[in-house]
């Protein structure tokens, strides 16, 4: 058995010894009696310079002047044991976050001798709580709240305006990201990302809370009881700034924004409500052609009604295969001979209502339904370009979700594959859009299409900004001549020259051209002396099912 002297011994060494904790003993009036290591590393103190002090040295001025030290020790003493954290000061005069226990001690008869304290230095361990908390609700890449700390401070804020308090939601989204990420990398992206989150913070302010919610969509909460007028100064000045020009290392990047705004109270006065119709706002701005900001009105709830009706009637549609295919005929420009037939996609919908693909087409891309009717049409129309005459080509429009799709290949090889269509007849026609969505991959796919026989047009050629490239980058085997030129022919002369040009670049490729729009016979004499090789329009026959062709009785459908 351990004599008690040394068991004692033993314990002093022991607490002496520790260095996590700083441990001590205080008189009944809060004197220091000991210090052990941890306590000369907490604090700073060695044990000559404390024994004997008061340990309300340790507090703040203002603490000791509020009498904190010796309430604290009354506590322990009334209870036998007290717990706090807070603030306290090492010898230098900086401070550390502590967790502190106090407890009462007693000797064996139960006289009160003086208290034992532990002193823990937690400083770091709250750095990193409060870092861990900051991280949980902000954005890594732009210091930004996020958007589960974005809803929370909504739904704080919310209450306020039962006191008369105002605000504004502004919905954010960024114009022309996409290709900043397909053209320059994800790096350039985070970096124009870091710019765009540093202007919105800069021109929303102090009174405002800037989040980003997600990829490129951002939101301000604009608080200081603005107007609606306010909001909206607020929303044309983040269009505007974010429209300048972002240099980021040796690109200048141009990408714009759209705003949609929701004013509390006179927009709704729930988060649910206010953030709907900010998102409807935001709708319309990007519908008026983006680069504007649009304050919520009444109008927006019908056409989101409208929208949600089309959306629903598409979708059934679609599920039923509720849409038909027309087929516009392609004339040899010298013999008038039809060559093929452009496939246009229509729909009636069960009320017998014709909706225009300029309506449907576009809902379709947004919801991501076009790859799935696109592979409806393309299906059909290889199917139905079997039954011609084999020297009819048939022509079938891509969309751009289409060409961001990895399967798109095999989807054509495959209705190619079940209608036992040569590959030499089926033509796929794309636009400048579509391809600018992902220049990398429809490249590659388009290129797969044509090692296989498949024929590549470029369509509305002229109306884009790079036209020129994609001639030229492309593996493209046609090029399809933009209405508007053709419309303008007999009224202007640099229509002409366009398609001059035009043909004469396709000739230096060795491309195919075609005229979309030819109306009159004035037009068709210009296009045919200008050289061009296949026309397409009003003049030779309108969009129409195959079967109307057929009972006109004509050869060219007729296997």
């Amino acid at each position: 058995m351990i004599p008690p002297q040394t068991s004692d011994r033993m314990y002093r060494l022991l607490v002496q010894g520790v260095t996590d904790y700083a441990i001590y003993l205080l008189d009944a009036d809060g004197n220091v009696m000991n210090w052990n290591a941890g306590a000369k590393q907490a604090k700073g103190y060695e044990a000559q310079e404390i024994v004997g002090r008061n340990f309300d040295l340790f507090y703040t001025e203002i603490e000791r002047t509020r009498g904190i030290p010796k309430q604290n020790l009354r506590m322990a003493r009334d209870s036998g044991h007290f717990t706090d954290e807070g603030w306290r000061l090492r010898k230098d005069g900086t401070q550390f976050w502590a967790n502190i226990v106090i407890d009462a001690i007693y000797d064996e008869d139960g006289v009160f001798v003086g208290f034992a304290k532990i002193t823990r230095d937690m400083t770091a361990q709250r750095e990193l709580e409060h870092r861990l908390a900051h991280d949980a609700g902000h954005d890594g890449l732009t210091g930004l709240s996020n958007r589960t700390t974005f809803f929370e401070k909504l739904d704080d804020e919310l209450p306020q305006i039962v006191y008369g308090a105002r605000m504004a939601i502004h919905y954010v989204d960024l114009d022309r990201f996409k290709p900043v990420n397909d053209s320059f990398g994800h790096q350039i992206g985070d970096e124009v990302l870091r710019v765009v989150a540093k202007r919105l913070r800069s021109v929303a302010g102090p009174k405002s809370m800037v989040a980003r919610l997600g990829g490129d969509e951002f939101a301000v909460l604009q608080f200081g009881s603005p107007s609606v007028e306010n909001a909206s100064a607020l929303a044309k000045s983040i269009v505007a700034t974010l429209s300048e020009p972002i240099p980021v290392r040796n690109a200048v990047i141009n990408i714009g924004a759209s705003v949609g705004v929701a004013h509390v109270p006179t927009h709704g006065d729930d988060a649910a409500t206010l953030v709907r119709n900010a998102d409807l706002a935001l709708y319309r701005a990007k519908e008026d052609g983006r680069g504007c900001f649009h304050i919520y009105d009444e109008s927006m709830n019908a056409q989101a009604l409208s929208r949600g009706v089309m959306e629903l009637k598409l979708r059934q549609a679609l599920s039923a295969c509720d849409f038909e295919l027309h087929y516009q005929p392609i004339v040899d420009a010298r013999s008038l001979q039809t060559v093929g037939y452009e496939t246009l996609l229509r729909w009636r919908d069960q009320t017998g209502q014709q909706i225009s693909p300029a309506e449907f087409v576009p809902l379709a891309e947004e919801l991501g339904l076009m790859p799935l009717l696109g592979k409806w049409v393309l299906r059909t129309a290889c199917r139905e370009a079997a039954l011609w005459d084999n020297r009819l080509m048939v022509a079938v429009n891509v969309s751009a979700t289409q060409l961001r799709d990895r399967a798109f290949l095999d989807v054509v090889i495959q209705a190619l594959a079940d209608s036992r269509l040569p590959p030499e007849r089926l033509e796929l026609e794309i636009t400048e859009t579509a391809v600018l969505a992902d220049p990398d991959l429809a490249g590659s796919i388009l290129q797969r299409l044509r090692d296989i026989g498949v024929s590549i047009a470029l369509d509305d050629f002229g109306t884009g900004f790079s036209s020129l490239a994609m001639v030229k980058q492309l593996p493209l085997t046609r090029v399809k001549i933009d209405r508007s030129f053709v419309s303008e022919i007999d009224a202007s002369c640099q229509s002409r020259s366009v398609i001059r040009a035009v043909v004469a670049l396709c000739e230096g490729y060795g491309l195919t051209t075609t005229a979309e729009g030819v109306e009159t016979e004035e037009q068709l004499a210009v296009l045919q002396d200008h050289g061009c090789r296949d026309l397409q329009g009003f003049l030779f026959g309108k969009a129409e099912p195959a079967s109307h062709w057929r009972s006109l009785g004509s050869r060219e459908l007729v296997a």
